[in-house]
């Protein structure tokens, strides 16, 4: 999938998509009491298990990758429109195909969390994804890659692309594209949490086209400073905007009940980045229709966002929502 300059890590949709055609009706276990299906704020597209989406637009198809679940380590689902219908596609990261330093969970499967697809210079699919590493114990980002968007993509090499090395998890791969065509890996870094008591992370490295060879120095974009953070920031979304940068991200703990999405500006690429107040995704800025958003991704033409909410209790299933944003500079503002 392409990544596009001036905008988000993921998602590449078609404005028209969503605006001409209606929500699809959903099932009813979209029916509970922490959302509604629809209205004039977010629309539920995939009701079902799709935790951390990512949509990008491939040749006038939409590609959606999420967390593994159901027996499959990459969740791929794709549809003409962004509204559906989603059509479930084969595993893009078989467990053939998984390098041997992956560990299973407690249950003894695979866990692959946030995928992360984008499409390189050579026209090949590169995909970022988060791992348990059987050897230190940790958190760890993998890569793959494959000739198509759907795969199955393989490994790039048998260790991973970054880890922690028993200091802390390192997590929530994305890749950017800047308007200049330079290619950054952000990822969220729980090493100071875990290591030192300091709070979670969001760092940026510089990566050669092929997205894997790092060049010049990291530098943390952002930390967890905020009571209401619960010490986590995750889930990075860079998005470049005329005035600057916005970085969306989630915090607190995804099944907390009181996860929420939020994001911080900035003049430059590296910063500093100043938090917006408040929450910009949370079950109260979203009528209380969906609890615990985050996850999210900014579509390519930054006009939509999309993430997961709870379809029942926090900790159960987590649907994929779209929601329309209006711009003020820097400021992104649901759109009613």
């Amino acid at each position: 999938m392409q990544r596009f300059p001036r905008y988000s890590r993921r998602a590449v949709i078609t404005t028209a998509a969503l605006a001409a055609l209606p929500c699809p009706p959903v099932s009813a276990r979209a029916t509970g009491p922490h959302h509604t299906a629809t209205s004039d704020v977010v629309h539920l597209v995939i009701d079902r298990d799709f935790p951390d989406p990512g949509v990008v637009d491939i040749a006038g198809v939409r590609w959606a990758y999420a967390t593994n679940s159901g027996g499959t380590n990459v969740q791929v689902a794709t549809a003409e429109d962004l509204t559906g219908p989603w059509r479930h596609q084969p595993d893009a990261l078989p467990s053939s195909n998984l390098p041997e330093w992956i560990g299973p969970d407690a249950q003894g499967h695979p866990n692959i969390w946030a995928p992360d697809v984008s499409r390189r210079d050579d026209g090949t699919f590169l995909l970022y994804y988060t791992a348990f590493h059987s050897g230190n114990r940790q958190q760890c980002l993998g890569a793959a890659v494959a000739d198509t968007p759907g795969g199955p993509f393989a490994p790039t090499g048998p260790q991973p692309l970054v880890c922690g090395a028993g200091r802390g998890d390192v997590i929530d791969p994305a890749a950017f594209v800047d308007s200049d065509g330079r290619r950054y890996l952000l990822y969220k870094d729980s090493r100071g949490a875990r290591a030192r008591g300091g709070p979670s992370a969001i760092r940026l490295r510089p990566v050669a086209a092929d997205g894997l060879t790092q060049q010049g120095s990291e530098v943390v974009l952002l930390r967890s400073t905020r009571p209401e953070e619960a010490g986590v920031i995750e889930a990075p979304t860079l998005v470049r905007r005329e005035q600057g940068y916005v970085l969306f991200y989630s915090a607190n703990t995804f099944d907390s009940g009181r996860y929420f999405t939020n994001y911080a500006t900035s003049p430059t690429l590296t910063g500093p980045y100043t938090k917006a107040p408040g929450a910009f995704l949370s079950k109260d800025t979203l009528d209380g229709q969906v609890a615990d958003p985050g996850g999210q991704d900014v579509v390519e033409d930054s006009e939509h966002i999309v993430f997961h909410g709870d379809l029942a209790a926090p900790g159960g299933p987590r649907g994929m929502y779209v929601a329309g944003l209006r711009w003020n500079g820097l400021h992104p503002v649901l759109a009613r």
